[in-house]
């Protein structure tokens, strides 16, 4: 199942409490790889995907998380090899 951004807006409601300026809404975020290193988010885009059949659709965008281009290593607590 694919999260939605509405989903993740939901997600994020949760932990700020629907408010801005806490703690919260100021801390970094991080994506977690297949190693369970995390990498910085950097960017976020909103791209066009072009499927044919799919314009004016919500399935004719898609949100793009992008990784920090430096390098720093941080390691998830809560990784899991599967």
């Amino acid at each position: 199942m694919s999260l939605r951004l509405r989903d993740l807006q939901q997600i994020l409601g949760k932990f700020t409490d629907g408010n801005k300026g806490t703690a919260i809404s100021d801390c970094f975020i991080y994506m977690e790889n297949d190693q369970g290193g995390l990498s910085e988010i950097g960017k976020i885009e909103l791209q066009e995907s072009r499927l044919i059949g799919k314009v004016n659709s919500s399935a004719a965008w898609r949100v793009v998380l992008k990784k920090d281009q430096k390098y720093t290593y941080l390691q998830s607590t809560t990784y899991k090899q599967t």
